[in-house]
């Protein structure tokens, strides 16, 4: 009898936590990074959703990218990725990106953009994310950025 593979019901939507100084009036090309990790070392769960709702501090373009980067754990069980804090003038390095989305152009000053990363890898261990604005215009000075994220693998049992 062949297997059939299946989705497994996905966590609960938890979510990430980051500090405000990192996020308001963020300007475009800077980062944030969450505060806690992801612990991925006992469910080891194979995929993970990521959603979003930020607030802007222009109006967005043709060229509006936000993107979200997964950094894991390092061997020495203290440094994440490329060893990236939060900043408002770089990124992570981009072979840590897990993906990016356009936002609608023309989203203007004080309004949100909501969006998701779906089947994002999750690489067993901790890990946390880092929010990416490449918007082409800050964030909002009370950006009040909301990121969750939910874990699932695949059940080959049907």
């Amino acid at each position: 009898m062949a297997a059939i593979a299946k989705w497994n019901t996905p966590s609960a939507w938890t979510a990430l936590t980051f500090t405000a100084a990192d996020l308001n009036s963020l300007a475009s090309g800077g980062g944030a990074l969450s505060t806690a990790a992801i612990a991925n070392s006992t469910g080891l769960d194979l995929k993970m959703d990521v959603s979003w709702v930020v607030t802007v501090g222009g109006t967005t373009v043709a060229a509006s990218l936000i993107t979200i980067f997964s950094l894991p754990l390092n061997q020495d069980g203290s440094t994440y990725g490329d060893g990236y804090a939060s900043s408002t003038t770089t990124l992570p390095a981009a072979g840590y990106a897990v993906g990016s989305i356009a936002p609608k152009v023309g989203i203007t000053s004080g309004n949100t953009i909501t969006g998701i990363i779906p089947f994002i890898d999750l690489p067993p261990g901790d890990v946390k994310l880092a929010f990416g604005n490449n918007l082409t215009v800050a964030l909002s000075s009370t950006a009040a950025l909301t990121l969750k994220y939910r874990t699932y693998d695949v059940n080959l049992n049907g």
